[in-house]
């Protein structure tokens, strides 16, 4: 019962991890095309007319800039807890295996220690 839940969990966690390294995807293209037409467009002339800092179309795209800093903020905090949450995870399945072996080392100690102390007592076996 303990596996089939583990590997549901598995499952949910693999889907989670597949979207968000989806939408980290799609922001960084996002960010990919922002610089380019910032870089492109930061000193350019449009039939004529020089495009200022002043003007509203550039507080836009600052608003923008600001947004897209925003979200690579937000994405990196994502990524690093997923790195975490996979670490953590990585770390408890190795204390599973631990764990389970320490059990079987002990249970077949025990047994051992069991037979071999009722082999040696002389007046449980009577001949």
């Amino acid at each position: 019962r303990k596996t089939i839940l583990m590997s549901n969990r598995m499952k949910e966690l693999e889907l989670k991890e597949r979207s968000s390294k989806s939408l980290l995807a799609n922001v960084l293209d996002i960010d990919d095309d922002f610089r380019h037409c910032t870089s492109a467009n930061s000193s350019y002339m449009r039939g004529g007319i020089t495009i200022d800092e002043s003007a509203p179309c550039s507080w836009g795209q600052r608003d923008l800039q600001c947004i897209l800093k925003e979200l690579q903020f937000i994405t990196n905090r994502m990524k690093k807890a997923d790195e975490e949450a996979e670490l953590i995870s990585d770390w408890k399945f190795a204390a599973m295996v631990v764990d389970r072996f320490c059990l079987i080392v002990f249970t077949l100690f025990t047994v051992i220690a069991t037979v071999a102390v009722l082999l040696s007592a002389p007046h449980i076996i009577v001949q």
